[in-house]
């Protein structure tokens, strides 16, 4: 049975009234990483499990959680002046913390050339920091400057949740410094411009305080396990720690985890290849602590047998009405063209590459197929008869971009009523025609060939735009030769049987390669980058406008990943010679 004809048979069985059911009772609770809210939903996720036949267990581990407890910030003589706001997970605490307060006009700019950059931290030393920018780079790199404290500019008017970790999962000794635990909060923009406009009157001194829960605590993730015949596996994941309720981020993936759970139970002597279910904690309050844990502490069998990670984050937002995939690029264009026509009145839209964040934890096992699909409002795709659409206020276009998501992101509005029933099926079908496309088709569907086609493509874009300083033409050599060696294992392939483990180990490591800088064993900084990030980093350095100990850093990075580059291919071309070797024997 492929995987069509699989998902054919569960997608008539998926039971709506019983994922309504497991929503509501999971919208009781507010599921912080090591609560007892948290244990109750773990305790339920287990409880239906079990009544399904399904095998499961419990995973515990500690978490180096951060929750905020409280944060205001008040002008020092003016009585009418105080703001409440939300601190960010990580930040450090503050108590009666007054300091002049500058504003960061430098962070309205599109661009800044490194050397503005330098100087625009020059002026944050001693002072409270007012700053559009929110991303973690900035945060850290006033740290360095020696900021006090840093006020961040929520563009809406709802308090949002933030994470200011430079960490992915939990630090170990030589990661402590990425913690800066400076001061951090942010407020609406509302309330920012008082503060923006008061700063163009005068000398604006304010006071912040922040208290934090940042401690070391207990927590447990539920994982489920629907063996197949062969010891490979799809990898199906998706956070439940939640701010407040959290239900469609991410409540209403967990019921659809639970719901695909059991129906792949009930056809279990139709899968190839096995799937695990694993429900997270710590992707919130610990920066992706829950997936980088299993991660660690299952390694060998992930590197051994996982072929593909499907992530479910965001799921069953009233008035989507569009599908989109972000993938690691192997799983092919004309593949999400066709997968995503049904699911789109529109025309679907090109897969995106995956960033660095919602759990996109398992690069180093050397993942096949990374996808992370992503429900949202395309105005311009609704059918006239489809429900009314949200408001514009209900899209975030500075958080997530145009497709962004939804007003209640990460605020206490996103209760059980942002959940309609019938996208949540549809986002269910997605997740689950995914799954049963990896676990069932007899040949592990991957496109080889056209990813290196887009590996060639970026690479001869390195070539136009480094210069002189940053030579990757010792690399472009050993990309041809590969290039070469891909597409006639691609064209081998169909030929043999078992071959999930040579595309394991092709298909993975040219996926470790472009999405990764570390070691297999370690985990990148929790820091959007962009593809083959050294050398897309390198592009934008200009001697000119660079500080010279900047640009000798990036010289330095550059020559490493370099390296590290050739060796990999060297090595992958090798896996590949030997494996035609053992083809002919």
């Amino acid at each position: 049975m492929n995987g069509n004809e699989l998902f054919n048979i569960i997608e008539s069985e998926i039971d709506k009234e019983r994922m309504m059911a497991d929503a509501k009772m999971i919208s009781q609770w507010e599921r912080y990483s090591g609560s007892e809210d948290g244990e109750k939903s773990v305790d339920y996720i287990i409880s239906q499990l079990e009544a399904a036949g399904v095998d499961c267990h419990r995973e515990v581990y500690d978490i180096y959680r951060s929750l905020p407890v409280s944060a205001k910030v008040e002008v020092v003589g003016e009585a009418d002046m105080t703001f409440e706001g939300i601190a960010a997970v990580y930040s450090g605490e503050a108590e009666g913390l007054e300091a002049e307060m500058v504003y960061d006009h430098w962070s309205t700019l599109s661009s800044l050339t490194r050397k503005e950059n330098r100087e625009r931290h020059a002026s944050f030393k001693g002072k409270i920091v007012l700053s559009h920018d929110l991303s973690y780079t900035f945060y850290y790199e006033a740290a360095r400057a020696g900021a006090v404290g840093v006020i961040g500019i929520w563009p809406k008017s709802i308090d949002h949740h933030d994470t200011m970790g430079g960490v992915w999962g939990t630090p170990g000794r030589r990661d402590r410094d990425l913690y800066p635990f400076l001061p951090y909060m942010q407020i609406t923009l509302k309330n920012a411009q008082k503060l923006i406009d008061l700063s163009k009157e005068k000398t604006v001194k304010v006071k912040m305080d922040i208290k934090m829960d940042n401690s070391i605590v207990p927590t447990s993730m539920p994982i489920a396990v629907v063996k197949g015949k062969s010891d490979k596996y799809v990898l199906v994941s998706g956070h439940y720690d939640s701010w407040y309720e959290g239900m469609t981020d991410n409540g209403a993936a967990n019921v659809m985890m639970l719901e695909m759970a059991r129906l792949l139970k009930k056809h279990q002597a139709d899968l190839e290849r096995g799937v695990v279910f694993a429900w997270w904690s710590g992707h919130s309050d610990g920066r992706y602590s829950g997936s980088c844990w299993y991660f660690d502490n299952h390694f060998e069998d992930l590197r051994k047998n996982c072929m593909a990670h499907i992530n479910l984050d965001i799921c069953g937002c009233v008035g989507s009405n569009a599908v989109k995939l972000a993938m690691s690029g192997m799983e092919g264009k004309k593949f999400n063209d066709e997968f995503l026509a049904k699911y789109n009145t529109g025309k679907p839209r090109p897969y995106t590459n995956l960033d660095r964040n919602s759990d996109q934890t398992f690069w180093g096992v050397l993942t096949p197929v990374s996808i992370a699909p992503s429900f949202f409002v395309d105005e311009k795709a609704a059918p006239a008869e489809s429900k009314p659409l949200i408001t514009t206020e209900a899209t975030v276009p500075s958080a997530f971009g145009a497709d962004g998501p939804y007003f209640w992101w990460h605020t206490i509005y996103d209760t059980l009523d942002k959940v309609d029933p019938d996208v949540m099926i549809r986002d269910m079908k997605v997740g689950t025609e995914l799954t049963c496309r990896y676990a069932n088709e007899e040949i592990f569907p991957v496109d080889m060939p056209g990813f290196m086609d887009e590996m060639k493509e970026y690479f001869q874009e390195f070539k136009k735009k480094l210069n002189s300083d940053f030579d990757i033409s010792p690399l472009l050599p050993i990309v041809d030769e590969t290039d070469k060696l891909v597409r006639e294992l691609a064209s081998e392939i169909p030929n043999h049987k078992d071959t999930d483990d040579i595309i394991k180990k092709v298909a993975g490591t040219l996926n470790m390669l472009k999405f990764t800088y570390s070691s297999p064993y370690e985990h990148d900084h929790a820091a959007e980058h962009a593809p083959y990030c050294a050398f897309s980093n390198a592009c934008s350095y200009d001697k000119a406008t660079t500080p010279d100990d900047d640009y000798l850093f990036a010289r330095t990075d550059f020559v490493r990943q370099r390296n590290r580059m050739v060796l990999e291919l060297e090595a992958l071309n090798e896996t590949i010679k030997t494996q035609f070797i053992k083809w002919k024997l």
